[in-house]
């Protein structure tokens, strides 16, 4: 009796002991639990704070605290199109899933400050968009002037045109010909722009290939363009004057009652028949001979014509106005080209690589038309231009050519030219030459 009770003291006593400790680790996860849970403080936390994100109040007494939204803001976007290949405003607005008739309302619009159906090629047309609508569009046409469009609170399109200080002021530029033309003139502040004009103007005097010498020296009298300032592109050759072989060729531009042209001191035109070269800045490597050693056929044989020396696929130039008698394969002159030319004249262009664009037996050409370019096909030894000339049928020596002038001045208009002229000999005479886009307009 006594074991037993005793026994059982002594399970009773273990019994407690555990449930004493279940007890207490309950309790103890309570509390650890208590402590984590979100609910369980957010009051305490609401009630400890005036908690008011982005100035919107929150009410002390909830327990269920959830944070506002931000308002979400417009959605602008920003697109640049550059008009290459078939793009047209149109297309661009179509894109942009812009409606037909607003975009012929915003054509309508911009019309008496630019036509955006003449929209030019590789320009960029800036477009900006809120919320994926069309909201405003800006498109520089020129230098200086740009067209912008902006949607109104109406709902409507507004067009503006917005320019920078702009003017144009002649400006001269001078050198002398150490080197080449043309890198003598880039170095003097010409650029290449006004260089290739002063080649066109005196194309009928002067052959470029040939007669330019150490020593010659040249002016330019150009437009210039300034944008805030700054020398930005080059206008139209107002005058010109060059000294070749020692021999003075002067170009004074005058718009008369049949247009603007170019004449010489005298009034006279400095328009010819035929242009000297029909390559511009290349090299003579065979002159018109009646007894030259063709280098492939290996004997004396006549050459009645001139070869100029230049890379495969330069232009060529319709030496003069006229229609195309043959263009196609001729035996060793390769791909060759025929034109016949007024007063008698027929030019004949071999050894081409392809020819030009258009051009075929019975074309109309127009003098300086690039009528295809330089190769070596036929019998060659290298890439070059065999240029031949007839007068009346019979082959001449091309550099003998002394071309009939076009009309000069009229009677009418010979006081005008007269004071115009004068006025672009004073500015030659001046001394000062400003350098052009390349030199930034720098005084010298």
């Amino acid at each position: 009796m006594t074991e037993l009770s005793k026994n059982g003291g002594t399970d009773g006593g273990k019994r407690r002991t555990i449930l004493l400790a279940v007890l207490v680790g309950i309790s103890l996860f309570l509390s650890v639990l208590f402590l984590f849970n979100h609910e369980a403080t957010s009051d305490k936390l609401v009630n400890a704070t005036s908690f008011k994100p982005n100035g919107i109040g929150v009410n002390s007494e909830t327990s269920d605290l959830k944070m506002p939204e931000k308002p979400a803001g417009p959605k602008v976007n920003r697109y640049d199109f550059r008009l290459t290949g078939n793009k047209t405003f149109y297309s661009v607005m179509s894109v942009l899933n812009v409606p037909g008739a607003e975009i012929q309302d915003i054509v309508k619009k911009a019309r008496p400050i630019y036509d955006l159906k003449q929209m030019k090629k590789d320009t960029v047309l800036r477009v900006y968009t809120l919320n994926d609508k069309l909201d405003k569009i800006e498109y520089k046409f020129n230098d200086y002037s740009m067209l912008l469009g902006e949607r109104q609170e109406d709902g409507s399109f507004k067009l503006a045109k917005a320019e920078r200080p702009h003017e144009t002021k002649p400006i001269v530029v001078s050198g002398r010909i150490e080197n080449s033309l043309y890198e003598d003139a880039i170095k003097a502040g010409a650029d290449p722009q006004a260089i290739m004009a002063l080649s066109d103007i005196f194309a009928w005097d002067v052959d470029f290939a040939s007669d330019i010498q150490k020593g010659d020296t040249f002016s330019i009298l150009t437009e210039m363009l300034y944008v805030e300032g700054m020398p930005v592109r080059t206008g139209k050759v107002l005058g010109a004057e060059m000294v070749n072989g020692g021999k003075k060729y002067s170009a004074f531009y005058f718009d008369g009652k049949d247009g603007g042209s170019y004449y010489d001191a005298d009034g006279k035109s400095l328009r010819r028949t035929l242009l000297k070269s029909p390559l511009r800045f290349r090299r003579i490597t065979s002159y018109f001979s009646k007894g030259r050693f063709h280098p492939i056929l290996k004997r004396y044989r006549p050459h009645h014509g001139i070869d100029y020396g230049a890379p495969t696929g330069t232009p060529i130039e319709s030496a003069g106005s006229g229609v195309v008698r043959f263009a196609g394969w001729k035996g060793g002159y390769g791909n060759y080209i025929e034109i016949r030319h007024n007063n008698g004249y027929t030019t004949a262009y071999g050894h081409l690589s392809r020819m030009g664009k258009g051009i075929r037996t019975g074309s109309k050409i127009s003098q300086g038309d690039v009528i295809g370019y330089v190769g070596s096909t036929g019998i060659s030894t290298g890439p070059h231009l065999h240029y031949e000339v007839k007068l009346g049928g019979k082959l001449i020596n091309p550099l003998s050519i002394k071309a009939v002038a076009d009309a000069s001045i009229s009677k009418k208009e010979k006081g005008r030219f007269v004071s115009l002229r004068d006025d672009i000999k004073r500015k030659f005479s001046s001394g000062t030459t400003v350098a052009s886009v390349k030199g930034q307009a720098a005084s010298r």
